[in-house]
């Protein structure tokens, strides 16, 4: 039975680590009987911000995604002070084993929540602050922490928001028991050949401040982004706004908006990604890397990138070039122009759906909004050579000029790609903002150097968590190919069970604070 579908608020406590001993019910719409909630501080945030979910009474319930309703607080105060937004849950005597599991999200990208969990004896002595969350996740974040420091004891939980630069915290799934830890799920090895460089995936996405439908576009690259992580690389070409690109949006040879597609393969248009599926697990014979780039001298950008091959690539008639953009972020409260209009009213539209109808310029940010054109669709002529030898680097050094656009050369991104300019497709891809130090990716061979993960056999991966953190790992073929996943909440020292053949393999774990990358060799 889901917590949320539950037909109670509290219970007596339970011997069986299976029945909850608390559960916070709010599938009703409300806040159940002995639940409260105050705006300790009286900081009210800016009403004209929400379209849903405001309160001045610190929280709400109200619905999101296809989860039902859940608990919310607003925290957009306009840079005017911190919140102080608490929600008390009814007295409860804790007993030994007892744990506190809820599921929480910031909901609104580049809006960060931040709250604390204390535990208030009712003795009357002083509350225990039992965790401190700074920088909620964008995504959504299983938490788990121990209530071993109030074992035995009568105590209220309460959820404490603190948030100053914040716009919406949800929380949901708010249980108090002992109990079993979870199994999490391992997913099938993928049976097909690839070849032996892991893909990054170029998604270029067509929008307007006056499009009413493009937040969606947001919402699904932002699910990308939480399915691949750092392999995305956006480029979002606004058409008819103050950030308009209308050269580079001919080359795509758009007629509306919103528009997705994935490495420049025309079968993977759509009005979202729908249609990219297909192209994940598409192999490549290609690497590419950017090398730090060095900040821009009278606006003129110095760039270097290194392509090799896995395999003898011909190419004499110059169809594998070296392609490039440069893009841009942009915000600027006191710019009337930077508005967004906003017709998404589903609670799958997740923070959209909070959301005006025009949102304020304060609240927009614009990210990798390309900027260039030069070189994006025909690439550097000659920049790779007529025959490509695998395992050789090949070393492509260019400049190109900040636009006027981007006030401060500095803040420049530049995406690489190799370019196969007989189909227009990209082979793959890397990016980097200046003087942003490249990654290295996963060259080299760290069998138990990396914080985190210590090693693997052909039984599972050996990794040391933080206690109460979210994770995600990931187990991946040299081909880069996804043959295993695991994510729950850390314990401390784990196995993480996973049957694997030998080989090198390419693991990856993601906590709320860090994400690594490593080679590890299983015998």
């Amino acid at each position: 039975m889901l917590a949320s579908e539950a037909a109670i608020s509290a219970l007596p406590m339970q011997a069986d680590p299976e029945t909850p001993a608390y559960i916070l019910n709010l599938s009703g719409g409300k806040l159940p009987n002995g639940v409260e909630t105050v705006n300790a501080n009286g900081q009210l945030p800016k009403k004209t911000a929400y379209k849903r979910g405001y309160t001045e009474s610190g929280w709400t319930v109200d619905r999101l995604y296809n989860l039902g309703y859940v608990a919310v607080t607003p925290t957009y105060t306009a840079g005017e002070g911190s919140c102080e937004n608490i929600l008390t849950l009814p007295t409860l005597k804790i007993g030994k084993g007892h744990r506190l599991q809820w599921k929480s999200q910031s909901l609104y990208r580049h809006f960060p929540e931040s709250y604390r969990v204390e535990a208030v004896p009712a003795d009357g002595s002083a509350p225990v602050v039992l965790t401190k969350i700074e920088t909620e996740p964008y995504f959504i974040t299983p938490h788990d922490i121990s209530l071993s420091p109030v074992e035995g004891q009568e105590v209220t939980l309460r959820f404490v928001c603190t948030s100053s630069e914040g716009y919406m915290l949800a929380m949901w799934d708010v249980q108090v028991g002992e109990f079993e830890a979870e199994q999490s799920p391992v997913e099938e090895p993928s049976t097909e050949s690839h070849d032996p460089f892991m893909r990054k995936y170029l998604v270029d996405r067509g929008t307007g401040m006056w499009c009413v439908n493009c937040p969606g576009g947001d919402l699904m690259m932002d699910q990308l982004l939480e399915l691949f992580g750092d392999r995305v690389i956006p480029l979002n070409t606004h058409v008819n706004d103050a950030l308009g690109n209308q050269v580079y949006w001919n080359e795509l040879e758009w007629y509306s908006v919103p528009r997705m597609m994935l490495n420049r393969i025309k079968a993977s248009a759509s009005s979202g990604t729908i249609n990219f599926s297909p192209y994940y697990d598409e192999p490549t014979s290609f690497a590419i890397r950017l090398d730090e780039i060095p900040a821009p001298q009278e606006r003129m950008l110095e760039m270097t990138a290194h392509v090799s091959v896995s395999e003898a690539i011909a190419n004499e008639d110059g169809r594998y070039r070296l392609g490039y953009v440069v893009t841009g972020d942009f915000h600027d409260p006191t710019n009337k122009d930077f508005f967004q209009k906003n017709n998404l009213n589903q609670p799958s539209a997740g923070a959209y759906f909070y959301l005006p109808s025009n949102i304020l310029p304060e609240l927009m940010y614009y990210d990798d909004v390309t900027l260039t054109t030069e070189g994006a669709f025909n690439g550097i002529e000659g920049s790779l050579p007529a025959l490509m030898e695998a395992g050789k680097d090949y070393e492509v050094r260019w400049q190109a000029e900040v636009p006027e656009l981007l006030s401060d050369a500095a803040k420049a991104r530049v995406v690489a790609y190799v370019l196969d300019i007989t189909t227009g497709e990209v082979q793959n891809t890397d990016a980097l903002r200046v003087g942003e130090h490249p990654t290295g990716g996963v060259s080299s061979l760290r069998e138990s150097e990396s914080p985190g993960i210590l090693g693997a056999t052909r039984e599972g991966v050996s990794v040391m968590l933080t206690a109460g953190d979210a994770y995600r790992l990931e187990i991946y073929s040299m081909a880069g190919s996804l043959i295993g996943s695991h994510s729950g909440i850390g314990r401390g020292y784990e196995v993480l069970p996973h049957q694997t053949a030998p080989g090198i393999y390419i693991i990856t774990l993601t906590t709320t604070h860090t994400r690594t990358s490593v080679k590890v060799a299983v015998r």
